[in-house]
């Protein structure tokens, strides 16, 4: 049998049997498995908020009766392996309104509940593994080298025709199988609970990335062995071991990724979100003149002779209109013919003002992940999130679907003579109405009560069966896996990088 095996059989051997390991890792599965259980019922809430959402967006739709008041609310469903990579996805909102007069540029979260309790920040799979497992790791593997040599095995080994590599890799494998090997158990518990849970579906794409989230976690695990390796290796003492490796530790989880979020501020600061809002109102303020000066050119009184009309005032703006002469209806279309293009056109510039700060957002954002790179423990975690769907670039992805959603909703509104013809308020047929002179010598109501419904409630809603459906999309995809593949590279080059370097302090290092 090669000297590999023989040593990576008896590593293997001697860390199942260790009562640390076995306390360390019922530990840690039955958190990973309570995490992933209270991560279910979570999700379960947010799809049922999603579903009654829709409802509530499609009873919305069914309302309405003129194409003024059209406008979607279009909503992401919560991600299936949220339950194990919660990610972003309770942060950054779900659902936008697209219209004539909205450019999504962010989305709202759905539902409601207890807003103080978001302090208590959800603790998933991903987490565990960052903080709990890597430490665990560490506890493991801080005297593979060390505490062999304090001990003297390590001599004995070596007094036998092995080379010093074959030690440091039958040592690896040894101890990585015997991490792994009850980790994988772990992870095929909570996948049993995500299959027997009848509201979350996963297909054959989902269990793909659930394979690939368990290979993420294995080549983040192998960073902190190999880290463990290289420490006890250089150092002689195993509790001087123990000791840097907490330093190490520490940097690499908490201390660089959150000095990568200060640096970040510091070096690319960006304006405060009031601004913007400041510089919106300016545009909205700006529109609503141009309105305001349209409607004191085109005041006109002498329209308003049917008590049946929903306008109040003396402008020629309306968004619904029960009946009217036919000059009525028209000067409601010159109106709208000035309204329509105008409020689209201030809508895309504030539109187009939120973008710019969103770039700016992105930026600040992106320094802060190149930054954070330098820590395993945060490219671990942009891997899982970005598997799961439920990171930044998925958001980026729903709010383009969403813009170009809007494209092609205004695309059927055009051809459907929305912003042209008085369906824009109205539900009645222009040669249908009587002009104003003919409409002041006959009986008035008699002639609305045979020709216009009677009220607003009685008008039919309009035919939107043609209207485009909005889909989010796949989840993930080659956008997706662009995104993830290169931190998923940095990490086996992480690991052959480190693997090597152990390598080469063992070989100078004394074996007694």
């Amino acid at each position: 049998m090669s000297p590999i095996w023989t040593i990576a059989r008896r590593e293997f051997t001697e860390n199942i049997l260790s009562v640390r390991l076995l306390i360390g890792l019922v530990v840690c599965l039955a958190l990973f498995v309570a995490s992933t259980y209270v991560l279910m019922e979570d999700y379960e809430k947010r799809l049922s908020v999603h579903n009654a959402a829709e409802i509530g967006h499609r009873n919305a739709l069914e309302a309405v009766k003129v194409y003024s008041y059209l406008r979607v609310d279009v909503t992401k469903p919560p991600e299936p392996l949220s339950v194990i990579c919660l990610g972003m996805e309770r942060q950054l909102g779900s659902t936008v309104k697209v219209s004539y007069e909205d450019v999504p540029t962010e989305a709202k979260i759905l539902g409601g509940g207890n807003p103080l309790l978001n302090v208590f920040a959800a603790v998933d799979g991903v987490l565990m593994v960052q903080i709990a497992f890597s430490l665990f790791v560490i506890s493991i593997a801080y005297d593979v080298i060390c505490g062999e040599r304090e001990r003297g095995t390590l001599g004995l080994v070596a007094s036998n025709p092995v080379s010093k590599y074959h030690i440091l890799i039958g040592k690896y494998l040894g101890g990585m199988a015997s991490l792994l090997v009850p980790l994988a158990i772990g992870w095929i518990a909570a996948a049993l609970l995500i299959n027997l849970n009848p509201m979350i579906e996963l297909h054959t794409a989902e269990w793909s990335r659930f394979a690939l989230l368990f290979a993420a976690l294995a080549l983040y695990l192998s960073v902190f062995f190999l880290l463990s390796m290289l420490v006890s290796a250089i150092t002689g003492r195993s509790a001087r071991a123990l000791v840097w490796l907490l330093f190490l530790w520490i940097v690499i989880v908490f201390i660089i990724p959150n000095g990568a979020v200060y640096i970040t501020k510091q070096v690319r600061p960006i304006p405060s979100k009031s601004v913007v809002n400041i510089e919106s109102a300016a545009i909205e303020t700006v529109f609503r003149e141009k309105i305001r000066d349209y409607g004191a050119k085109h005041r006109s009184g002498s329209y308003f002779t049917s008590e049946r009309s929903v306008i109040s005032g003396n402008l020629p703006f309306a968004f619904h209109v029960l009946t009217g002469s036919r000059e009525a209806m028209r000067w409601y279309l010159d109106g709208a013919k000035f309204y329509i293009p105008h409020r689209i056109e201030y809508a895309e510039q504030i539109g187009n003002l939120h973008q710019e700060y969103y770039h700016s957002l992105k930026r600040q954002t992106v320094l802060a992940e190149n930054l954070s790179r330098l820590s395993p423990a945060w490219v671990y975690y942009n891997i899982s999130a970005g598997l799961s769907g439920t990171d930044l670039r998925r958001h980026e992805r729903f709010i383009q679907q969403a813009q170009d959603y809007r494209k092609t909703l205004m695309t059927y509104m055009q051809e459907q003579g929305a912003f042209s013809t008085i369906n824009w308020f109205t539900s009645v047929n222009l040669n249908d109405m009587p002009s104003q002179a003919g409409l002041a010598a006959s009986d008035e109501e008699t002639f609305f009560e045979n020709v216009t419904p009677k009220s607003w409630d009685d008008v039919e809603r309009l035919d939107l069966s043609g209207m485009p459906v909005f889909s989010s999309g796949p989840a993930w995809g080659n956008v997706a896996l662009g995104g993830v593949l290169p931190d998923l590279v940095y990490l086996m080059i992480l690991n052959i990088l480190l693997f090597l370097i152990t390598g080469a302090m063992f070989l100078k290092s004394e074996v007694r």
